[in-house]
């Protein structure tokens, strides 16, 4: 029977990892508030008192040393800072109602071209420039004008008396959602009372569709808000002042125009400008992509044949001589290198006089629409308590100190997680609620696409859970295992988001600790990130003691002092593990748990196995062979494998070890904005033991010994936690879903024709 409940388990694994490209798939409908609810939960919003949705930081002034308050709750500034927000009056102005979609669409091309660098971010400011800054024609001039003029014409309109509906509950259904009204205007799960209300004022009708300009973009980013932006009152008159609907598609002329133009006239006159694409291409055309070295080809050969992973789609040939590749490259040096030059608060006063004319023309509108509605909704959901019944579990993916880690899905979105369950009386046994504690403040702290996120911690009587970033790839030491050392285009790609996960840990002020290859998990897309925080920590004056997995660990962390106590260490730790799997990559073997190593640690007179490779990490000096290390290879992981803190690669942070020879070839534009395409792509199949095999914990007479106090309860009392970004990209996926399909998502219907159901 075991082995029927894996099979099935898979089965439904499998299928969900294989559907997760054809849109959420969520088997719960979203609850709708009470219109008591809804009123309750705003004034905690007003009053700061609620979870998660009010809390916005307060910003800098361009004023320096001018600090504002963050914004009111639910005006303007404060709905566009939220993602979901952001979304839904975006939606909003592209509905057929409103059709009002320029400004809109340049503000979404700014917010890109921030996360932008390089050749990219010159690529976009070429795109913003022709599409948005340049004049109109005189022919579309004289339609603005006339539109505008017709619009000043029309009548306003008002209503006769309607009535509205005081909401009582009612018995919900499977089909519950946010927007999905019934016939009569009421929504789902609800029924009225009638009351009369005074008549209001209606728009006049919808602009009809636009025939020129730039075309009407969707969003299509789950993480795109706008930083609340605030300027002194003679800034904004001046700014107020360059606001022209005639001049371009932007509305921004005088001053802010000029500074604007001015601004990026050195990159415009640079060879190579006029040659940037008017559309943004998702992938770069970069050289390093069309060639793969000897062993990744025939690797991919190997997996195409064997049916693991599909051919390629066929690559664009670019037909350029030697000559002309070299001038190409030049150029896109030089206008990457410009590019970068442009302030980050360029387009802001232009993007201040688009807000402003959105705000003033359409922002009453947009609280009066579903959209709106759908807002406070989803809203008032993400500051509902988190429980386990919001999970629907599908594969026991591995067991970690104190419960087992599954593959689940959230009912609402349909999204896949993994869930990580620790049992508290476990972790009181093992004196291990500090280690807990720690793991789950650091996930809550660090949001990076190069480290396992942390999407929603909460907790049962018996245990406290952690949902997680599901990663299917697997790990690199599995990977490592079965294909004995990795090309150098996936030496570099690997390493590279390592090291950037190492760098936001850091930057955070946190020393990871247990950098290995078992802890570098690859994604469905083949892209890797951290994972297990759990011996991350603050880093403090006095910091010491060895922590993580031997033969990784850097030589202070085992050296003691005169006195025979161990010596402190900080961060740099980390890169002398990083040293330790850049030099695994490259050759299949830690220079510190080789046959070398050990036999150098015996000969010191060291009798264990243990002992000896500690005894090499602190003594012996790795060689690199000449067959698997060039010259670049060997001497940046003797460096990074420098036993003298001081002079160790990393000793001024990442940047110091991207600049070494050996990542030469690395486009560090696409890794830092996570453009580049993985060079692997794992198979889709299960990555995981079988149940027997990753086996379950006893309930031994001490685990039944042990009570849980009030006390040890006390200790979780700050566990529960939602990663607003990731409620957001739930439901702005959720809502694309509905946009793409042009109908409400619904949640299934469970299937009752078969003894089982795979979702």
């Amino acid at each position: 029977m075991e082995e029927l409940q894996d099979a099935i388990e898979d089965a439904q694994y499998v299928t969900a990892i294989a559907t997760m490209e054809d849109g959420p798939r969520p088997v719960l409908p979203w609850q709708i508030p009470e219109e008591e609810e809804l009123s309750k939960w705003k004034a905690g919003v007003l009053s700061g008192k609620t979870n998660s949705v009010s809390k916005l930081k307060p910003n800098t002034n361009r004023v320096v040393g001018v600090v504002n308050p963050p914004p009111v709750p639910f005006d303007f500034e404060w709905t566009l800072a939220h993602a979901l927000g952001f979304f839904l009056f975006s939606s909003y102005l592209k509905s057929e109602a409103v059709n009002d979609y320029w400004g809109i669409n340049f503000m979404e091309e700014v917010m890109r071209w921030k996360n932008t660098r390089g050749r990219f971010r010159a690529e976009k400011t070429s795109f913003i420039v022709a599409n948005y800054l340049s004049p109109l024609p005189p022919e579309v001039k004289a339609k603005i004008a006339a539109a505008a003029e017709a619009a000043a014409a029309a009548p306003v309109v008002e209503e006769e008396p309607v009535t509205a509906s005081t909401t009582t509950p009612a018995a919900t259904s499977a089909d519950d959602n946010p927007s999905a009204p019934t016939e009569n205007g009421e929504k789902n799960g609800r029924h009225s009372e009638v009351e009369m209300v005074p008549p209001k004022k209606v728009a006049p009708p919808p602009a009809p569709i636009l025939d020129y300009g730039p075309p009407k973009t969707q969003i299509n980013e789950w993480d795109m808000s706008r930083e609340p932006t605030q300027y002194t009152e003679d800034e904004l008159t001046e700014i107020r002042l360059s606001a022209d609907p005639l001049v371009n598609y932007a509305g921004v002329s005088g001053e802010v125009l000029e500074s604007i133009l001015n601004r990026v006239d050195k990159l415009r006159r640079s060879p190579g400008y006029e040659s940037l694409p008017d559309v943004i291409e998702d992938e770069s055309e970069d050289e390093s992509k069309d060639e793969m070295d000897e062993d990744a080809k025939l690797h991919q050969k190997n997996m195409i044949d064997s049916g693991i992973i599909d051919p390629p789609p066929e690559r664009k040939i670019c037909m350029l001589t030697p000559e002309e590749k070299l001038t190409k490259k030049r150029s896109l040096r030089t206008l990457s290198l410009i590019s970068n030059e442009l302030p980050d608060s360029l387009w802001d006063p232009a993007e201040l006089i688009v807000a402003e004319a959105m705000r003033k023309k359409h922002w009453e509108g947009f609280q009066e629409s579903e959209f709106h509605t759908k807002l406070l909704n989803f809203l008032w959901f993400q500051d509902k308590p988190v429980v386990e019944e919001d999970f629907f579990l599908m594969r026991v993916l591995g067991r970690g100190g104190f419960g087992l880690v599954t593959a689940c899905k959230k009912g609402t979105s349909g999204k896949l997680y993994a869930m990580k369950v620790q049992n508290k009386k476990r972790i009181k046994i093992k004196k291990s609620d500090q280690l807990t504690l720690n793991e789950q403040k650091c996930l809550a702290d660090i949001n990076s696409p190069f480290v396992v996120n942390l999407k929603y911690s909460f907790q049962s009587q018996t245990d406290v859970f952690l949902i997680l970033d599901l990663m299917t790839g697997g790990d690199l030491s599995y990977h490592l295992s079965q294909r004995g050392f990795f090309p150098k285009k996936e030496c570099m790609y690997y390493s590279a988001r390592i090291m950037l996960g190492l760098q936001a840990l850091h930057d955070r002020g946190y020393v990871y600790r247990d950098l290995k290859p078992e802890n570098c998990l690859l994604g469905e897309d083949g892209r890797v990130k951290l994972t297990d925080l759990g011996l991350a920590t603050k880093v403090t004056p006095k910091l010491h003691g060895a922590a993580g997995t031997r033969g990784y660990w850097a030589p202070e962390m085992l050296r003691r002092d005169d006195k025979g106590k161990r010596t402190n260490y900080t961060h740099m730790v980390d890169w002398f593990s990083f040293g330790c799997c850049l030099a695994e990559f490259i050759s299949g073997t830690n220079p510190f748990r080789s046959e070398v190593a050990l036999n150098f640690g015996l000969e010191k007179g060291r009798k264990t196995k243990e002992k000896a490779i500690d005894c090499a990490t602190l003594e012996m000096h790795a060689q690199f062979d000449s067959k698997k290390f060039n010259d670049d290879a060997s001497d940046i992981c003797r460096r990074l494998l420098d036993k003298n803190v001081a002079t160790r690669l990393g000793i001024n942070g990442a940047t110091q070890i991207m600049s070494h020879p050996y990542f030469r070839e690395v486009n560090w534009e696409e890794i830092i904005s996570d453009r580049m395409r993985p060079p692997f792509l794992p198979p889709k199949d299960v990555n995981a033991a079988s149940q027997s095999e990753i086996g379950t914990f006893a309930e031994d007479k001490q685990f039944h010994a042990t009570v849980l106090s009030e006390k040890d309860e006390a200790v979780y009392e700050k566990w529960n936690f939602t990663n607003s970004k990731a409620f957001a990209a739930e439901v702005i996926e959720f809502l694309i879903y509905e946009r793409e399909t042009g109908k409400p998502l619904l949640p299934m219907q469970a299937a009752t024709s078969c003894c089982c159901t795979i979702l």
